[in-house]
């Protein structure tokens, strides 16, 4: 590759990387930011909270697979991807911006309603420039290991803007805003403007478009239907396997990582809210912190190794992390939370870095076998997925509070026993999601092993 294609891809990768620091605040900070201000400051109950955050991330991602196939059949001359992505970031902004100006003197209900019909606009408007965004990203090159790179790269500033995204809640508790309920507005609509609609605007300016290549389309997917086009391409072994691992991953890690805030508050910090939001911030910072740290380690180890062998060793280190995540969440051993990052970052990298390139693999297979490019519609599937398991997660949690017993409105004197629930689902649920990523790993690596001895017989 020539100095100027490298400087032309080192650029576009950065273009990218600040594009998907819009994707990280549009996916994670409503969440982030809602159950310490809805649920622990307003009061609306977990569980009906955590309906009103599913709920909305389902309905859109359902409209994905469409928005995937309008992307790749669209024609214009701002290319496929592009006008998708210049429109939509500001309308879903205006929205985002709008889930925080909740009048606090409502009943809960009214409060709840609220939530949910701002946060299902967002969602739905933000579904429209975030599938596009993805498959920008895949189309940037067709080498195997430098798609790995193009992944690591974004994940940099992924994991960069992560530093900050726990920090938010404690920025807008600053005294500058006389309060929580006036902070939070003002904090919304920084990110909205800044983070969301202005960044996601990047890559659709400095990327380049690509033409198809090397083998010509046997049939676009505009001739097939939605649901065709997914069934054909899910008959790659591959592309399910990886789905399974992005899946699984996602829905039980993040249930049992969502017991960590509740214990840093009620547990370690006997209820003080506003503690528990600065240790939260600490532990999310060195997870964002050993990642960055690792993102070249897992890169190389991936070319070297194979990334199957480097998924699976992350997953080991991650079981080793959820038995270690008993004797850290205790009170006095805040100190101890680095080293819960250091144990249990990694995996989430693996996703990010490993998976994204395994699953482009499996797409580029997808094309040479069945000469179909339907990319968008496969991407986004996988960002159903991805939310499906988050919803799912955060419904879970709500529920398992609720069963476990636990009542914001107790602070400190949170009964015993739910406090033990907490611990052993953060623990032991951390140890079973990563085995069921280790048996995923194994039935990838034998299912690309049968795929190599059958295309050497063709």
């Amino acid at each position: 590759m020539s100095s100027t294609s490298n400087l032309s891809l080192r650029r576009e990768k950065y273009a990218l990387g600040l594009g998907f620091i819009a994707v990280f605040f549009s996916h994670q900070t409503v969440n982030t930011l809602a159950i310490p201000y809805y649920q622990m400051t307003l009061g609306v109950d977990p569980f009906w909270l955590g309906l009103a955050m599913t709920i909305p991330v389902i309905v859109a991602c359902s409209f994905g697979p469409w928005i995937g196939k309008m992307s790749d059949n669209h024609q214009g001359k701002l290319g496929r991807r592009r006008p998708f992505i210049y429109v939509f970031p500001w309308l879903s902004a205006i929205f985002y911006a709008c889930i925080w100006l909740v009048p606090p003197a409502w009943d809960s209900t009214q409060q709840l309603i609220y939530f949910f019909i701002a946060t299902q606009l967002f969602y739905l408007l933000a579904t429209c420039w975030i599938v596009p965004l993805n498959c920008m990203a895949y189309e940037v090159t067709n080498d195997k290991h430098e798609r790995t790179r193009v992944y690591g790269s974004i994940t940099y500033f992924t994991k960069a803007a992560s530093l900050f995204s726990q920090w938010l809640i404690p920025l807008a508790q600053l005294s500058v805003f006389g309060g929580l309920s006036i902070g939070i507005k003002y904090v919304g609509l920084g990110v909205a403007i800044c983070l969301i609609a202005l960044l996601a605007m990047v890559p659709a300016t400095f990327v380049r478009t690509r033409a198809v290549e090397p083998c010509q389309q046997k049939m676009p997917t505009n001739k097939l239907n939605v649901f065709t086009n997914i069934r054909s391409a899910f008959k790659v072994r591959g592309l399910r396997l990886i789905m399974a691992i992005i899946f699984f991953q996602t829905l039980l890690g993040v249930y049992a990582a969502s017991m960590d805030y509740y214990l840093i508050v009620y547990y370690m910090f006997d209820g003080d809210i506003s503690q528990g939001a600065k240790w939260k911030g600490v532990l999310s910072t060195s997870y964002a912190v050993v990642a960055i740290l690792g993102i070249w380690l897992i890169t190389r180890c991936s070319i070297l190794f194979g990334k199957v062998q480097t998924f699976r060793a992350l997953f080991a280190l991650a079981c080793l992390g959820g038995l270690a995540k008993w004797f850290i969440f205790v009170p006095g051993a805040q100190l101890w939370l680095v080293l819960d990052a250091a144990m249990g970052s990694l995996v989430w990298l693996g996703v990010g870095v490993l998976g994204a390139s395994m699953l482009a693999d499996q797409i580029e297979l997808d094309y040479r076998k069945n000469g179909i490019k339907r990319e968008g519609i496969i991407l986004s599937c996988k960002n159903w997925l991805v939310q499906i398991a988050l919803a799912l997660a955060l419904v879970l949690s709500g529920l398992s509070l609720n069963i476990f017993g636990f009542d914001a409105g107790q602070g400190s004197t949170q009964d015993e026993t739910s406090i033990l629930c907490m611990r052993i689902l953060l623990s032991i649920g951390t140890v079973i999601s990563s085995l069921v990523g280790i048996l995923l790993c194994n039935r990838y690596q034998q299912a690309e092993r049968v795929a190599t001895e059958s295309r050497s017989y063709t």
